[in-house]
């Protein structure tokens, strides 16, 4: 057994205070699986942005408020942004085989469309327009400014 898939409990004699360690398994859930299962083209994919680290994706999915889209060798994550307008699915987060990713964008749109999503939006790197383009994305600029 893996340590990080237990916890550890103390149990302490009250004759010799000596201390006993026994593992308690604790069963992951399912997307804890396929996160750790991905997790090296998760850890590569945030390495082109600053703004979550392995373990907020990680606790964000965990409350529920990032989706995770896997697949056999390719993720997707994703969370919802509210607009006074509409709703849209927000892909913020991708990696792995990319004709994966895109058979994956099927079943995304279907979720997105039941969630009554107007739009899939996403952001990343130039060359990403290109291979996403035959697929009916458009490009809308986004820029910043470190403060």
């Amino acid at each position: 057994m893996q340590i990080e898939y237990m916890q550890l409990q103390v149990l302490l004699s009250m004759e010799k205070a000596i201390n006993k360690v026994t593992p308690i398994k604790k069963e992951l859930e399912t997307w804890e699986v396929e996160f750790d299962r991905l997790e090296p083209h998760i850890i590569s994919a945030l390495k082109y942005q600053d703004r979550y680290n392995l373990s907020d994706i990680k606790e964000k999915i965990r409350q529920g408020l990032f989706h995770i889209w896997s697949g056999k060798d390719a993720f997707y994550v994703s969370s919802f942004g509210e607009f006074p307008k509409y709703r849209v699915l927000n892909l913020f987060l991708c990696g792995g085989d990319y004709n994966e990713l895109e058979e994956m964008l099927k079943s995304i749109e279907l979720f997105a469309k039941e969630h009554e999503c107007k739009y899939l939006t996403g952001g990343g790197r130039k060359g990403w327009l290109r291979k996403l383009q035959h697929l009916g994305f458009k490009q809308e600029y986004m820029v910043k400014k470190e403060l």
